[in-house]
């Protein structure tokens, strides 16, 4: 029996790895923490206040950038990036884990590496999270 080229078995076609894609998002994650909560902090000088003040003492939304024409904008990145990051972070993780075990033989050391940096930016801005700063200012801004 003779096997027509019609009935032969489809090529699957493997979609392409990105591990670009992948750090811009993992860098992409800092910006609500950079914009929203460390820029405003080293920018208006709140972290010169003398050592017995309170960051409370500050209004975060008379503060630069808060008071410009952008100020609406950067509120909403924060608002809505601050508690979205986490859960984009852990699945920027898991995307780059998971792309590195599934194309462990074919993948190139410069995808290698870009899953790898992605996959630890992606960590760090969670991790970040733990730190007294962190804590500190989003706080500040929560409050």
């Amino acid at each position: 029996m003779t096997v027509l080229p019609s009935e032969t078995q489809p090529v699957v076609a493997v979609g392409r790895r990105r591990p670009g894609l992948a750090f811009v998002v993992a860098l992409l994650c800092w910006v609500p923490y950079v914009v929203g909560l460390v820029l405003p902090y080293y920018a208006n000088g709140v972290h010169q206040r003398p050592a017995g003040e309170t960051i409370f003492a500050h209004d975060l939304g008379t503060m630069w950038p808060y008071d410009t024409p952008l100020g609406g904008a950067v509120l909403f990145v924060t608002v809505v990036g601050v508690p979205t990051v986490p859960f984009v972070s852990a699945g920027v993780t898991m995307w780059s884990a998971f792309d590195l075990w599934a194309w462990r033989r074919t993948l190139t050391r410069g995808q290698v590496a870009l899953y790898a940096v992605a996959a630890g930016v992606a960590g760090a801005s969670v991790a970040w999270l733990a730190t007294p700063l962190a804590t500190e200012l989003l706080l500040w801004f929560w409050d």
